[in-house]
């Protein structure tokens, strides 16, 4: 007659410290990648700042959304806590306002406002980067 087998659990999506510690070793490499690119910019290159957006490749924009965002959802400390309420995704969605008020700027080719949407962006950053705790963006110019 046939024993049943033992049952083995994946640690999946519920597997909770461990599944989060590797979620953020899974995006701290990608959003530093997107964070440096971005730090690097010269904001009144508007085909530079153009490029960034248009990357699908990690260190653009398009992945640093992504990114940035599960790194930042990776930080709750329980699963009933909705994301939009974690201290580090209302710092990366005040990161991604700026972000989209840059790219808006950039659609109607007014340097001016480029300029200035990139210095908030900026500003914005650090409490991110922070919040996930990744080095401060000067930090990560020099690395």
């Amino acid at each position: 007659y046939l024993l049943p087998s033992p049952a083995h659990a994946s640690g999946g999506a519920t597997a909770g410290g461990a599944y989060l510690l590797s979620a953020k070793q899974r995006y701290n490499k990608r959003v530093v990648a997107g964070i440096k690119s971005f730090l690097t910019l010269d904001a009144r290159d508007l085909g530079q700042v153009n490029a960034y957006f248009e990357s699908s490749e990690e260190g653009g924009w398009e992945d640093l959304s992504a990114a940035g965002y599960l790194l930042a959802n990776a930080f709750r400390t329980s699963s009933t806590k909705a994301p939009d309420a974690l201290p580090s995704v209302k710092k990366w969605k005040a990161f991604a306002k700026e972000i989209e008020l840059l790219k808006r700027a950039l659609s109607k080719k007014d340097a001016e406002k480029v300029f200035s949407a990139y210095k908030n962006a900026e500003e914005k950053l650090d409490a991110y980067l922070d919040a996930v705790e990744l080095p401060s963006g000067m930090e990560l110019k020099q690395m």
